[in-house]
């Protein structure tokens, strides 16, 4: 079970026979939406349950046990872990990828972190519509294109309010116009419709040609066009781990939640961690909800020199023209540092 329609197409995508279902707190409010999910879950009878919710969140424990089946897995540090009957020890400061290869001992599986490393591969079925969206764009040509991703869902959880994640508008601008004066590249914004408008008013503050790809995209299109970049952008969101799983290092903009524990893992990425006395917060804001002091103090110039020294390590690395992608897919080179 996932939260958003794009977290099921990614899924789809990598494992076409898994069923996703989606409960999206924001389409599907009260306890009516909460009613009409449990009786999905119970009337396709799981062997087994797993729970990998946050250790402050109660809702995921109480629907595991409230499906009915008989074998419950979850974190001993969920709040409602007295509801499985099958714990593990989970540190609950500790990433979420580790939490959740932890919580796969429960039924004998036993992977190492190299192996359980998160990677996606683009579905070839959109290779076509990526390549004619990336030449639309005026990018086939482009040596360097850096992606920017400035916005956050708006799947509200609780008091949790996922804009709280959003940067500055200011900020992405002025790491824009550097992108495009002092290093050529071609700059693109990606992000759902409703983040067009945050787009355009990026590039007016900008003052350089940006490309606003905010809506134009489906998830398996958005896959090739992420790993095409040659460094990517972002707040901490969902767009910015496929963006790592891709393989395309990205610059990963932390306030209230934490880089220790959603921080992107693949070598190249840089985090930075928006410094306030409340910051972490998440799950549980204590500001006004308007802005997040943190990720305010988070400066264009810190970005900037992230960004840069990600670039300084790829400018020798020979980028294939999407023009030119063939059936077995994009092979883009990396480097550890």
């Amino acid at each position: 079970m996932v939260a958003t329609d794009s977290a099921r197409a990614i899924i789809a995508g990598c494992s076409p026979g898994i069923e996703v279902v989606v409960f999206n707190r924001r389409e599907q409010r009260g306890w009516l939406g909460i009613l009409r999910l449990l009786r999905a879950l119970r009337r396709r009878r799981f062997d087994l349950v797993i729970s990998g919710a946050h250790p402050n969140s109660p809702r995921v424990s109480l629907l595991a046990y409230l499906c009915g089946r008989k074998t419950r897995i979850g974190a001993n540090s969920e709040r409602l872990s007295f509801l499985f009957n099958r714990t593990v020890r989970v540190q609950p400061d500790a990433h979420a990828f580790e939490r959740y290869r932890q919580l796969l001992t429960a039924v004998g599986i036993q992977m190492s972190s190299e192996e359980y490393f998160p990677t996606l591969e683009p579905p070839r079925e959109a290779r076509d519509s990526a390549i004619q969206l990336w030449i639309e764009a005026g990018l086939d040509q482009a040596e360097c294109v850096v992606g920017i991703a400035s916005g956050a869902d708006q799947n509200i959880r609780g008091r949790w309010v996922p804009s709280l994640k959003r940067w500055k508008i200011e900020g992405y601008a002025e790491v824009a116009a550097w992108a495009a004066k002092e290093v050529h590249a071609r700059v693109v914004m990606f992000g759902a419709p409703e983040e067009a408008p945050l787009a355009e008013a990026i590039a007016a503050s900008a003052g350089v040609p940006i490309v606003n790809l905010c809506g134009k995209t489906g998830i398996p299109d958005l896959q090739w066009l992420l790993r095409k970049c040659t460094a990517f952008v972002s707040n901490d969101t969902g767009t910015m781990h496929m963006a790592a799983a891709l393989g395309t290092p990205v610059v990963a903009l932390f306030g209230p939640t934490s880089q220790e524990s959603f921080g992107p893992l693949w070598g190249l990425n840089r985090t930075l961690q928006g410094q306030a006395p409340c910051s972490p917060c998440f799950p549980h804001p204590n500001c006004d909800l308007r802005g997040c002091l943190a990720m305010e103090n988070i400066s264009s110039q810190q970005v900037i020199d992230c960004l840069s020294s990600i670039l300084a390590v790829r400018k020798d690395s020979a980028l294939l023209p999407v023009s030119s992608i063939g059936a077995s897919g994009v092979s883009v080179a990396t480097e550890q540092i």
